[in-house]
């Protein structure tokens, strides 16, 4: 009987295998209205993103630097923030002189010759000017910030009950300062400074002096924030 032969299969010379190479399936193009293949996606993409580094000025608009606040440009807003601080100022100072009356009863008036004197009466309002307004007022809100450091500071034993809302009372003071720099800025108002020079305050001739002069600080204040809103109201309507 004769074996069987084994056969193996033919295979072209290995230089020719390294020749041969199947051919890529060419995709049919694609009918109109047929979303694209992912291979045409890519490069009608990329071709895009070409285009637009060319022109990256016209093309996409520089925004704002990260973190920046935005600020208005209109000063009718910023005056309606003006009003917002004086009137929440004025609602903590009545209500801290009234905690001074209960605490520290005090009949009379109490007056210190250091505090600015009110900038307005009622038969004023007519003629007010913005101008004047503004600058008056942050000069007498900064000699009142002033004060309130000065009692904080000077204050005897007596008014360390109250250190905490004369804390929030100063914090307040400032940020009403600030809005009032930042208004007369955005109108273009010369930043003046005040008529004479901040004389330094002495201490308190004893506790009860202390007392007297915050009850004065806290008057005056008051009916200067109280000026203060009805003059900012006033003002709002001629802008």
């Amino acid at each position: 009987m004769y074996a069987e032969a084994q056969l193996t299969p033919w295979a072209p010379p290995a230089a020719d295998r390294e020749g041969l190479k199947a051919p890529s399936p060419r995709l049919p193009a694609p009918c109109p209205g047929e979303p694209l293949a992912c291979g045409d996606m890519n490069c009608v993409c990329h071709l895009v993103l070409v285009v637009l580094s060319l022109w990256p000025d016209r093309v996409v608009a520089p925004g704002p630097p990260a973190g920046s606040p935005r600020v208005s440009s209109d000063p009718r807003a910023d005056l309606d923030s003006a009003v917002l601080l004086t009137r929440s100022l004025l609602a903590d100072t009545r209500q801290l002189a009234a905690q001074m009356r209960d605490k520290f009863p005090a009949d009379g008036d109490h007056n210190l010759d250091s505090l600015p004197t009110l900038a307005m009466s009622a038969g004023t309002l007519g003629s007010l000017q913005l101008p004047g307004v503004l600058t008056r007022l942050r000069v007498d809100l900064m000699s009142y910030f002033r004060h309130v450091q000065w009692l904080r500071r000077a204050a005897g034993p007596s008014l360390k009950t109250l250190e905490p809302e004369l804390g929030a009372l100063q914090a307040r003071l400032e940020r009403l300062l600030r809005r009032l720099q930042l208004l007369m800025s955005r109108l273009a108002l010369p930043q003046a400074a005040p008529d004479q020079p901040a004389v330094p305050l002495g201490p308190p001739a004893s506790a009860w002096g202390s007392i007297r002069a915050a009850h004065a600080i806290l008057g005056g204040l008051h009916l200067t924030l109280d000026w203060a809103v009805r003059g900012l109201l006033l003002l709002k309507t001629r802008l």
